[in-house]
């Protein structure tokens, strides 16, 4: 298999990490001189230096599984431009577009749903635990989250910008939607889900949305969800599922407590171990994009639909 990881900053050198504990081989298209140098430091592998559309030119990626780990602002480009190079299948790191005009284009560019969206908590030993215990006891009744951001701690990062900023709900806060919605929902691209309500408030400067959010609705005729978040205030991601039988709870996301039915006891769900050294659950993350397609990540159309959804809690 010819796997190319595009990228070599800090994301790239997760992947990398986690390819080398699976024995895979992959060659790494970076950009920057300095970014490629240190991504060899780290892994032992050489970057590619330069445009991208350069040395796509020159190495062929065609028919190659293909990991995208570039930044928020490139993602969309990168996906357009191995597209046309012919790769296999792509996994992008969310949300796939800085906004939703982009991740419409790139939706509209893969006709053949070859790019999968990479939400990495989906993978979590928590989350994989949670869908196992929401299946086996019939199903999720109601789904709560809370998506609160850092914005003090985000501006002094400087790294990100201004488009990227404007939508860091949908580059980031997505990934707890994501894991909220991939518990309690039926659909996968949140066609059973209806908004019912949605309210915003507050102001930053780079966020036009707001700071403060809450919004409720249903889930098919099934199951109920509301969720919240005050990036002014104190806060963590969070998702609580309720089933007929219990309440689970993932807060943080990596960990998994159960409160059973007509108890007032919360207790720790016993977990797997994840892989010492390497990002929590990118291992079983590449495992589902390289042996199974993605099977188990949105498709592009899937991720603008859904992106749709979340802009309507976002009160867009």
């Amino acid at each position: 298999m010819d796997i190319v990881l595009i990228g070599a900053g800090s994301m790239a050198v997760a992947y990398a990490k986690t390819l080398d504990a699976a024995g895979l081989t992959y060659r790494c298209f970076g950009r920057g001189e300095n970014s490629a140098k240190k991504f060899e430091r780290e892994t032992g592998v050489p970057a590619g230096t330069g445009p991208l559309s350069d040395q796509l030119v020159t190495t062929s990626v065609k028919d190659a599984h293909a990991i995208v780990a570039v930044n928020v602002s490139e993602l969309s480009r990168v996906c357009h431009m191995l597209l046309d190079a012919g790769v296999h299948r792509i996994l992008v790191e969310k949300p796939g577009g800085v906004d939703l005009d982009e991740m419409q284009a790139v939706a509209n560019a893969d006709t053949s749903n070859r790019i999968r969206v990479a939400y990495n908590r989906r993978f979590l030993k928590s989350t994989q635990k949670a869908a196992d215990i929401i299946a086996e006891d019939g199903g999720a009744q109601l789904i709560q989250f809370e998506f609160t951001e850092l914005p003090d701690r985000i501006e002094a990062l400087g790294v990100h910008p201004p488009e990227v900023l404007a939508n860091f709900a949908f580059a980031n806060s997505s990934h707890v939607f994501d894991t909220a919605f991939f518990l309690g929902c039926g659909s996968p691209d949140l066609s059973d889900v209806t908004v019912s309500g949605a309210v915003q408030q507050g102001k930053i400067s780079w966020h036009p949305d707001g700071s403060r959010f809450a919004s409720c609705g249903t889930i098919g005729n099934e199951a109920l969800y509301s969720c919240f978040a005050d990036w002014r205030a104190g806060g963590n991601w969070s998702v609580e599922i309720t089933t007929p039988h219990r309440r689970l709870r993932l807060k943080p996301l990596e960990t998994l407590t159960q409160q059973l039915r007509e108890t007032f006891v919360v207790e720790d769900v016993a977990l797997e171990s994840d892989p010492e050294g390497l990002k929590p659950g990118l291992p079983d993350m590449v495992q589902n994009f390289l042996e199974d397609d993605g099977s188990r990540m949105p498709t592009m159309q899937d991720q603008v639909t859904r992106m749709q959804v979340f802009a309507k809690i976002l009160s867009r």
